[in-house]
């Protein structure tokens, strides 16, 4: 998570395939992209949601500055070409990175509901309260509403675009450009 803050590069970015008896992480495979905001991002809006509901789930600093840690690995998604929800970057599906509505609305909704979270709950204190950066914020919102109602510059429209019109995003605050995005993705895909 550290080097991945300083640079951005894929090589860097967190695994997303894990072996399900250990938990350990597979084996690191050029053909497999690991680099996806919105994992991360969906992680990060869930863990809030289920923390909202009353369940204890962060009990030491040490997990709250990890989880700030994520926050600071998300708030560049309006800058970080990545390889989408499918994991195949472009249309073209040959690994080249780029940027994805659905990553960076991902984050949006992420930060959104982290921004001065207390990640103890009620029985939390100022240190184990998120920090969102405003501009980072605020950057990922102008991007978002410059590439929506498309996916990405090589991708007119995807069904990775439902779920941040939608469950469990719900982050185009715009009603137009949420409806518009959402015909595109039918009339395209169906």
């Amino acid at each position: 998570v550290e080097k991945f803050k300083h640079n951005q590069q894929p090589h860097n970015s967190l695994h997303s395939m894990f072996n399900i008896h250990t938990g350990n992480t597979l084996p690191l495979n050029e053909n497999w992209p690991h680099l996806q905001i919105d994992a991360v991002s969906l992680y990060l809006l869930v863990l809030a949601q289920m923390i909202a509901s009353g369940l204890t789930i962060i009990y030491t600093l040490d997990e709250v500055s990890f989880i700030q840690n994520l926050i600071y690995y998300i708030e560049r998604a309006y800058r970080t070409p990545d390889y989408g929800i499918w994991e195949r970057g472009c249309r073209s599906n040959n690994g080249h990175r780029e940027l994805h509505s659905s990553s960076i609305g991902m984050a949006k909704a992420a930060l959104e509901s982290l921004n001065g979270f207390n990640l103890f709950g009620s029985q939390g204190t100022s240190s184990s309260v998120i920090y969102v950066d405003p501009d980072a914020f605020n950057r990922n919102c102008t991007i978002l509403k410059t590439l929506l109602p498309r996916e990405s510059s090589s991708k007119e429209t995807d069904a990775a675009l439902l779920c941040i019109i939608g469950y469990p995003a719900f982050v185009v605050d715009d009603e137009k450009l949420k409806e518009t995005t959402g015909e595109r993705v039918v009339e395209n895909l169906m």
